[in-house]
Order: structure tokens, then sequence, then C-alpha cells
């Protein structure tokens, strides 16, 4: 495995991104807490490989102002909690000094692959500060695009959605049907092929299982070890009801505009 970490973060170079190879949780937590100074404001996109390895709380210690918008403690009962501790910090972690997050898949040639919902957490991968931070386990890390997406789509989308009370489809086969209208929830695809002009990209791969993502030819047990570790660290399961009811949409964008002073 560590092979095959060391010929990913050479590939990184190349795409002239900066891969640090982490032999444990602890030492992941160390080597971010160097990239990123004491004064920074940081954002947070969801991600239970982030929470696996305890990152957070490392950087509220070391002074850093921290923009959470998946913070487990603060509840989400309505629109108004909704905007206060989620969509808002959402808008704020996206433009900060350093975005935190982890990713769906890595290829060995040194492509980021995401699919996202809402697309705050891709686009703060490569928009809107000068350095962005990848948490990446070593499970994540794949042969090339086409294993990606085969991964996103037929083992961590439809695993996620299903944990998440989504109705698509996938969450009753296990697979990608491709589909559309209200039940779809993958929006957004994004492939990151080199390091964006205005943003630093770090990826700091793990040598451990993080996060949601597997080969189905791995072992039962080491699967079952990889579930169990992410659902300890997910957030928002199910999703609250106000997130999606219809109108709401409209509503959380009007209370942005009252926010920044715009009517």
């Amino acid at each position: 495995m560590e092979e095959m970490i060391e010929k990913t973060i050479e590939s990184l170079k190349k795409r002239q991104m900066k891969g640090w190879a982490a032999g444990s949780a602890g030492e992941a937590r160390e080597m971010i807490l160097g990239i990123v100074s004491s004064d920074a404001i940081v954002g947070i996109g969801d991600s239970s490989s982030v929470r696996q390895i305890g990152i957070i709380d490392g950087l509220k210690a070391q002074g850093n102002r921290v923009i959470n918008p998946f913070d487990p403690m603060k509840e989400i009962k309505d629109l108004k909690t909704h905007f206060d501790h989620g969509f808002w910090p959402m808008i704020e972690a996206t433009v900060c000094d350093v975005f935190l997050t982890g990713t769906n898949a890595l290829t060995e040639d040194g492509k980021i692959v995401n699919v996202d919902g809402a697309g705050n957490r891709v686009a703060g991968m490569f928009w809107g500060h000068p350095v962005t931070i990848l948490v990446v386990g070593a499970n994540k890390i794949v042969k090339n695009l086409d294993e990606a997406l085969d991964r996103i789509k037929n083992v961590i989308a439809p695993e996620h959605l299903r944990r998440k009370g989504a109705r698509a489809p996938c969450t009753e086969t296990g697979r990608c049907h491709d589909c559309l209208g209200e039940r779809r929830v993958c929006a957004v695809t994004t492939i990151i092929e080199k390091r964006p002009v205005h943003t630093e990209i770090h990826v700091v791969i793990v040598n451990e299982d993080l996060g949601l993502g597997w080969d189905r030819l791995w072992p039962q047990e080491r699967i079952n070890q990889i579930v169990r570790r992410h659902e300890e660290f997910m957030v928002l399961c199910p999703l609250p009801t106000c997130i999606l009811e219809k109108g709401n949409n409209e509503k959380l964008w009007e209370m942005a505009r009252l926010k920044m002073g715009r009517r």
C-alpha cells in the first residue's frame, strides 16, 4: 500500500499539487497543523475522514477560527437553525483562508474525483481561498478515472444516500440508475486534474481506511470495519426534513441576502 501512496503522490506533483504521506491519523493531524498557520480561518466541507482524524479540535486548540457547517453538536430542527448552523456557515466556509475536506476518490495518476449534491464541498476544493487541504484514506485510492466513477456511483453514493434517508433508486439496488427527476441526489461531478490558478491543493494521504469507500472484492470484514467507522462520524443522518422542503431554498437565499445587508 505504501508503494501505491508514493506513486499517487508523484502523480499529484506532476499536476502541481502537493501530496503528503501520513502513516496514521495522528501523523496526518500534525501535518495539517504544520500547513495551517494559527491565524488562518478554516472552513470545513462535510467529510467523515476529516472528523475521523480529529483535526478540527486540533485546529481550535492551535487558535484557528473554524467554520464548521457540519458540527454534530449543533442541532438543526427548523429553517432558522438550518440557516444559522448549516446554510450560512456553508457560504462562509467556502470563502476563507483554508478549506478542509475529504474526497470521494483519488486516482493513482493524481486526479481528484467527486460527486456532490449541493456542490459546496466540491466548489470549496478549488475556489474561494488560497489553500485547500484534502484528507484521504488509502482506501480511497483507485487505479484510474473509470474505476473512480464506478466506485462513487455504485458503492459510495448508494451507501451514503441510504444512510441520509434519500429515496434514489440506487439506495434500493446498490447500483447507479442514472436517474432523473426529484429522486436524483447526485448533481455535480468534478475532476480536478491540475492545481487551480488561485488555489494551492494539499492532499494528505493516510495509510488507514477513512471515510466511505471500498472495492467490492475486499474481505467483508474490512468493508464492515470501514462502514462501522464511517457511521460513527456521520452527521445529519437522516437529513432533517426542513432542509429539503419545497420553498425553503428561496427562503434561505432571502435570509442570506438580508444577512449580507442586501434586499
